[in-house]
Order: C-alpha cells, then structure tokens, then sequence
C-alpha cells in the first residue's frame, strides 16, 4: 500500500522544471481513446503507465511518479531514489524503476542505454525515484515532487507503429514565443565532419522509417545529460547519502542548497535583457515593448558577451546548469560542439533551411573561456571529478568559438571550416539510406 500524506508542492519546484515486463502493450490502437486532451500546457495524464517490472515495489514507484499530478510528493517510508548508498548504478537497477505507457518504450530505452555503454551517465541516475516514458509526455522533464525523470518518446521510437503510438502535440512553450522578431537555433556536429552526431526524432516515410539503438543513442544521451543534470543539482550526491528514513522527498530537496545556488554565488549570468527574454520566451512572462522590438544581432551582442552556452540557460538557474552539462557531456562523448544562432525568422509560408538567416552564432560556445570555467565547475560538481580532470577531457576542444557568417542559411552554416572527411562511428544524418536533412533541422529550432 502506498501512503501519502496530502500537502502542497512547492511551485519552484515543479514550474521551473516543466518548463522541465509489463509496461502496457506495443500496439498503437492502444492509445487511450477516451482522453481528449492527455497534456495539458505540458502535464501528462500518466493514465496509463505501469512499471516495466512487477517487483514488490512497483505499485509504490507507480504511484510515486505520479504524485506531482495531485500536488502530492513521495513518502521516503515507501521509496527512496534508486542511488541511495549505491556505488555504481547498473541498467538492470535503472529496469527496475522504468514506467512505461507501452512496454516498447522501456525496450528501446534499455537497447539505447546498453548501446550508449557508459557508467558515468548510469551514475546520473542516482536521485531518481522513477523514470517515467509515456505516450503523452511533451516536453521532457525533471520535478523534484516525485524526485523524477519524464522522457518524451520521441526519442526512443524504432518503427512506424511505435511512432502512431506517440500523442502528437507541439510543446505547448512555442506559443510563448509569436511575437519575436527573431528564433533560435542549436545542433550539435562532429568536430572534425561537422555533420549531426544525432539523428531525426520524427518519422518520415521513405526519409525516416525506422531506426536502431545506434541511431537513438545520441539524441537520447543528450537529453539525458540535460535532465539527469537536473536530477543532480537539485539532489547532489552527498545529500542523496544523508537522505531521511521519512518525510517527503520534495520537502527534504527544497531544503538543500542547490548546485545551480553555488553557480550563482561562484559566477553568475549578468545580461538582464536576455534574462527578460527567455522568461517571456519560455516560461511565458508577458511580452514588453522592449523584447518585442529585440533584434537577433543585438541578442546576439549581448549573448557574445556573456557566458551562457544557450539562450535557454537565462530562462532559469537549473537550466543554465543544464546547458553546461549537457554541452561537456555531449564533447565528452561524442566530440561534439554545439552550434548555436539566432535567426531571422522566414517571412514565406513555403520556406526551406536556408530562409532561417543567422543574425548572429557561434560554433563550439564551450571553447569560450567564461563558459568553459562555468562548465567544468557544474561537471566537476555532478560527476564528483577534480576540475583538472574535467579541463583534461575537454583538452582539444578548439582554442576559440568559430564565428557563424551572419547573412548565411542555416543549413549553409553547418559547413564552415575545412574537414578531414574521415570515416567515423556515428555516421552524418544526411549521408544515411532514410535520413534527411530536410526532417532534422526542423528540430533544431525546438525547445
């Protein structure tokens, strides 16, 4: 039985966040027909998931991951994250808190994460209580009511009938940001191809049918380094060992000092004006005068100067942690650097790549000095290494960013330097039988 105690959420905890076998059946016709709207402004009915496993726990994780629908949290009488006084998490451990809408969902996800082959990202997953995929899950999210991890699954489908199984719906974030004079953009590209390291998460038939763990495993690594960085901030490693007997696991979260706190003691984002925008372009703040007549070039300027790696990281403290992890884990792994631009906005209806004109970019924003310090600092925090063993792994990093060519396309940009074209292990999105360039850069102007 799982008791829960009736109390309030403490909203930081939950908004700011949002933003962000037997797990139900693989066929598509299962998707429940008699809920009309299963999200709502990014909540997720969660009505039909149930854990991948049936352990003695499930029933208490089930109901654990969604509390937060209640405004309840979880009781640490019944459950406690699954790295609590655990050295090494394994697979088989991240199994056993998976739940799922359709048991597909966990198959993939446990292909990918057995692809993607690495215990400092397993690790990552020690201040969960649950890892929740289901069909109506958009955007992706961390929230320390339940101390919990929701994944769209977008990332994790493999055929057509998994895709129809998806509740198709635009992140509800986008229509915070109609009255712009500018968009964004990011992707992530070898450093020596500069192709995807990525591939497409939207199926498209004959370009983009059907995809393997090989093909999941980057997108989903990045994602993952982004939120588990949530996870982590919030609940850091040597508070995850003092956790209480009992209480509520978001009552003992919210009275911990955060990583994301010491960012901002130690180095702090300075540009208010960014600030202003992000909250209005993601966390729906009211539009003024001064954001609706902002120009990319001037966002740009301010950015430059600054030391964020995205634009999201001004939308608040946990995400400009996030986009600092994410930036050194995807280098790490997969030598890559981030593209990031803002761009014009495509006054035609029938526009293409190259229609989104860069106003201002960058290539490798972690090579900028103020943003590489930052980094290593929340790395070094998160996965418990020294800073010099940080600085080590991001070595060969270029010495500098690379500017993007203001006045070129978006696609153009991709290409900016002389490459050695040689042979590697995550083949280019655009060079593969069923992908194209056309489906993937459409994502790069997501949330």
């Amino acid at each position: 039985m799982f008791y829960m105690k009736k109390h309030s959420i403490l909203a930081s905890g939950v908004s700011c966040l949002l933003l962000a076998g037997c797990g139900g059946s693989d066929s598509s016709s299962d998707v429940p027909v008699s809920i009309v709207s299963p999200n709502i402004s990014g909540t997720p009915s969660l009505a039909s998931v149930s854990t991948y496993q049936t352990t003695s726990m499930s029933k208490d994780i089930e109901e654990c991951s969604k509390a937060f629908l209640t405004n309840n949290s979880c009781d640490l009488l019944l459950i406690k994250p699954l790295g609590f006084n655990k050295e090494n998490v394994t697979i088989e451990q991240v199994q056993e808190r998976l739940v799922v809408s359709h048991q597909w969902m966990a198959d993939s996800f446990i292909e990918a994460l057995e692809e993607i082959n690495d215990q400092d990202l397993l690790n990552l997953f020690k201040p969960l209580n649950s890892i929740v995929i289901s069909y109506d899950i958009r955007p992706s999210f961390y929230t320390t009511s339940t101390a919990s991890m929701y994944i769209d699954p977008k990332y994790v489908w493999r055929s057509k009938s998994e895709w129809d199984s998806i509740h198709k719906q635009e992140d509800y974030r986008n229509g915070f940001q109609t009255e712009f004079q500018f968009d964004k953009a990011q992707r992530y590209v070898h450093e020596t191809t500069n192709h995807y390291v990525s591939y497409s998460n939207t199926y498209t038939p004959l370009r983009n049918e059907s995809r393997d763990a090989s093909h999941i495993a980057p997108g989903l690594f990045r994602l993952l380094s982004h939120e588990l960085a949530h996870a982590n901030d919030f609940l850091q490693e040597h508070d995850l060992t003092q956790i209480p007997s009992n209480g509520y696991i978001n009552d003992y979260i919210h009275s911990l000092k955060k990583l994301n706190n010491e960012l901002i003691e130690r180095d702090p984002l300075t540009s208010k004006l960014l600030d202003k925008a992000a909250k209005i372009a993601f966390r729906g703040d009211s539009m003024t005068n001064e954001i609706r007549q902002l120009t990319g070039e001037a966002a740009g300027d301010a950015f430059e100067a600054d030391k964020a790696a995205a634009f999201y990281s001004y939308s608040s403290p946990a995400e400009d942690v996030a986009m600092l992890f994410e930036a050194y884990m995807m280098y790490k792994k997969y030598r890559a650097l981030s593209d990031f631009a803002f761009v014009s906005i495509p006054q035609t209806e029938n526009f293409s790549c190259n229609d989104w004109v860069i106003q201002w970019g960058q290539r490798s924003r972690l090579s900028d000095d103020g943003v590489q310090d930052r980094a290593v600092f929340i790395a070094s925090g998160i996965l418990g290494k020294s800073e010099s063993a940080i600085r080590a792994e991001l070595a060969s990093l270029p010495a500098d960013p690379e500017m993007l060519r203001a006045g070129q396309g978006w696609c153009s940009s991709q290409k900016i330097m002389n490459v050695n074209p040689e042979s590697r292990a995550i083949v280019s999105a655009e060079s593969m039988t069923g992908f194209s360039e056309n489906t993937r850069y459409l994502e790069d102007l997501e949330n």
